[in-house]
């Protein structure tokens, strides 16, 4: 537990946290929620929901393609599975409890996606083109963000809901705070490798029964096509006509936005604070709003007395210059609404009330032509780009597809070159995008290896589609004994010198906890150093473990424990105690009052499947029964 608090303090990640709470049900990205029709069998049954193969298959896919490290499929199978399972129980039991989502929410949330904008604006065409690249309707992303927020507002609820009390929040904040002083005795297999003599016999009996370990992975060497937008984009010729229309035509758009500058007195109002309070807050800004009024000349002295902004109260409330959208909205909405000498509040913001003069108007100056020319071209250029991408994309995978025999169709048509590639396989790919966990799994297909046609078109970056077809192919097998005898007694070296490691470090554990002094061993102890759950230097997880486990009623006291490379051992001299400061203390009370509604929506879901009749297909599991 207190590791990791420790972990997730660094810096409060507050946001990473709130991500915790949404992964269990949104884990799999955009392809999980989308079910298929079909007569197949369903995989499971969660109520009267069905989970179709169509839906798994392509959850799992998609997981396969981002998991950063090697899992053995049958647990990814299974993984994948709860995952549904998890989202169809909560998506069933929202519903009961009459969460719903509007389809204003959901067309806000599509609009505002970031990939789906060009200019600052929500584009038909980039959208158009991402779902292209996925095989996904517009309704099948509306079906998906609708399922994503109805989990949210059940996650959010129960969010809202959880408390850390202060005490606990206090007890662990000074255990993460407090300090040891410790010297460090390092025992590294390095040194005790002279020591190690293996055997042929040894490297031989590794071989033998580690043969997977020793085996070269499949290759194969292809020829490759790419359509890129980048590279249409290099095609494209805008004329100085057209530039200078879009000039003409948007001259909105090369206005530099109007500033203003405004003075301000702040009232402030602490998040989460009662009715009593709010309504003290803003009756003491009327009161200051009266006075102001009173002797308007008086509004810097009073701010700088009064103000409980730090920053601008300093000056006499002066903001500076800024453009409207520099400031929240309300208080940006009065200050544009407002004309220059005005006096205007209490004006509510997140921030508390706000008593505001506007000091000065400064309007927007329009850009020359010479100077955003570069930029429009450059826009224009990039719209064209996405327009004939989005046309050929289609085009490009239909005649990969329709003429597998070879890429020279599709290199004609687009003006493009069929590269070659060296010999290249899983996780060992150049160029790298050949690497795209898609694409390789197609090209290592039993159908693609034995009829050597064109994989299906892949997009393995943003807009950018590549089919390949085998040329070559290279099996995997294992690699003779010779070739790795020197690999392979090299690893059973360090694992005997390790062991020999460990075993010092426990021998001078013993003796230092009866006499206290140093044993005959190829180590010295450190100088002191001072070590906290929250600055744990380069000390291993589970050293630091062992140094504050330790009992410090009585000093020095020696501890140890073993790490990846051998073992460490400590001599803690002394305890010292510490206090995080108040914002610290905030920010950890408000971490965990989420790291307790993770817990309780854990708690939920599990209750829920309790009562949810749930059918999962042994064969669903089973890789080898498809």
């Amino acid at each position: 537990m207190l590791e990791a608090i420790r972990e997730r303090s660094q810096g409060w990640i507050a946001k990473v946290i709130l991500l915790l709470l949404i992964v269990p049900f949104a884990l799999w990205g955009v392809d999980s929620y989308i079910s298929g029709g079909g007569k197949e069998p369903p995989v499971a049954s969660v109520g009267d929901v069905e989970i179709s193969q169509r839906e798994f298959g392509k959850a799992l896919k998609e997981q396969q393609e981002q998991m950063d490290a090697k899992v053995e499929e049958k647990a990814l199978r299974k993984l994948v599975i709860e995952q549904l399972v998890n989202s169809s129980v909560l998506t069933q039991f929202a519903n009961k409890a009459g969460f719903t989502v509007l389809d204003p929410q959901i067309q806000s949330v599509l609009t505002g996606v970031d990939v789906f904008q060009e200019n600052g604006k929500f584009s038909e065409q980039r959208m158009d083109a991402w779902l292209a690249g996925r095989g996904m309707s517009r309704g099948e992303l509306m079906a998906l963000i609708g399922k994503d927020l109805l989990l949210k507002q059940v996650q959010i609820s129960y969010g809202e809901g959880a408390v850390a009390p202060k005490p606990s929040t206090n007890r662990l904040a000074k255990l993460l705070a407090q300090q040891r002083e410790v010297n460090e005795a390092i025992f590294d297999q390095k040194n005790y490798s002279a020591s190690v003599s293996i055997d042929d016999k040894a490297v031989e009996a590794e071989y033998k029964a580690n043969q997977a370990r020793y085996a070269t992975p499949a290759m194969v060497r292809v020829q490759y096509l790419t359509l890129s937008q980048d590279a249409l984009a290099a095609a494209v010729q805008i004329s100085d006509a057209q530039v200078r229309k879009y000039f003409d035509e948007n001259q909105a758009q090369f206005q530099e936005p109007e500033q203003r500058r405004a003075s301000h007195i702040l009232i402030k109002l602490d998040t989460g604070a009662d009715a009593a309070a709010k309504q003290a807050a803003k009756a003491r800004a009327e009161q200051l709003l009266a006075e102001v009024r009173k002797a308007p000349a008086k509004f810097a002295d009073l701010a700088r007395q009064h103000s409980q902004d730090p920053a601008s109260g300093a000056n006499g409330g002066d903001l500076g210059l800024f453009s409207r959208d520099m400031m929240v909205k309300p208080f940006a909405d009065a200050v544009w609404g407002m004309k220059q000498g005005e006096i205007q509040g209490p004006v509510e913001s997140q921030f508390g009330f706000h008593i505001i003069r506007l000091d000065g108007v400064v309007g927007g100056a329009k850009m020359g032509f010479e100077v955003v020319k570069e930029d429009i071209a450059k826009s224009l250029r990039q719209q064209e780009a996405q327009k004939r991408f989005v046309e050929a994309a289609e085009r490009f995978s239909n005649l990969v597809y329709e003429q597998p025999e070879n890429l020279a169709p599709a290199a004609k048509e687009f003006g493009l070159v069929i590269e070659e590639s060296g010999w290249i396989g899983q996780g060992n790919a150049q160029p790298p995008m050949l690497g795209d966990a898609r694409l390789m799994n197609a090209l290592l297909s039993e159908d693609s290896l034995k009829k050597k046609q064109n994989v299906e078109a892949v997009e393995v970056a943003p807009n950018t589609l590549v089919s390949a077809r085998v040329i070559e192919h290279r099996p995997a097998g294992a690699r003779p004994l010779a070739d790795v005898a020197a690999e392979i007694r090299t690893r059973l070296t360090l694992a005997a010198a390790r062991k020999l490691a460990v075993e010092a470090g426990n021998k001078a554990l013993k003796e230092r906890l009866v006499d206290e002094q140093l044993a005959t061993v190829p180590t010295t102890l450190s100088a002191a150093m001072s070590v906290s759950r929250m600055q744990p230097l380069n000390i291993p997880t589970a050293s630091l473990r062992a140094i504050f486990s330790a009992k410090s009623s009585k000093l020095p006291v020696w501890v140890g424990a073993e790490t990846a490379e051998g073992y460490r051992l400590y001599r803690i001299n002394r305890v010292m105690d510490s206090q995080f400061p108040e914002e610290q203390l905030k920010a950890m009370s408000s971490d965990l009052r989420r790291m307790l509604a993770l817990e309780e929506m854990r708690a939920y879901m599990e209750s829920a499947k309790a009562r949810t009749k749930i059918n999962i297909q042994a064969t669903a599991l089973d890789p080898k029964a498809e």
